[in-house]
């Protein structure tokens, strides 16, 4: 005879082994959760230091070709930078800490300032209107941050 879970009768088809399976299979949905959250704490960070002397770059670059650099790594306080074309578009962009962002732009879809901040090797910020793109890269050519891009 099965024994019954208090307070279920047996025509009821609950038995102690179904909780047993269920709470089993309540742990292992969380295993994921628990697993991405040790792999991103083992990412490397722009504002942890390394050993190497790894430089972080922020390179700006228009129509395929670089316009301006900035040090991430040693970078402290707040720098603004406006990129003027010939045609009148312009993005404004913001070096503050460790990171980086456009605040202000002319073009009609804003996706660019609605990126936020980029401070990691590999993010990128892109203004397809403009042709502007601002890449993080490391100095020795490796994606730090341990991602699968290099």
């Amino acid at each position: 005879m099965k024994k019954w879970v208090k307070g279920l009768k047996e025509n009821d088809m609950f038995a102690w082994g179904d909780l047993v399976v269920i709470g089993l299979l309540v742990i292992l949905s969380f295993l994921p959760l628990f697993v991405f959250a040790q792999q991103q704490q083992a990412k490397v960070d722009v504002t942890s230091s390394s050993s190497k002397e790894v430089k972080i770059m922020a390179v700006v670059s228009h129509d395929g070709e670089t316009i301006k650099e900035f040090n991430l790594t040693d970078h402290e306080g707040t720098t603004t930078w406006t990129y003027r074309d010939d045609d009148g578009h312009y993005n404004k962009i913001e070096v503050k800490g460790k990171k980086i962002h456009i605040v202000e732009a002319n073009c009609a879809d804003q996706v660019c300032v609605r990126q936020g901040y980029r401070s990691k090797v590999g993010q990128s910020i892109v203004c397809l209107p403009h042709k502007l793109l601002i890449e993080i890269k490391s100095s020795d050519g490796k994606n730090v941050d341990g991602g699968l891009v290099n």
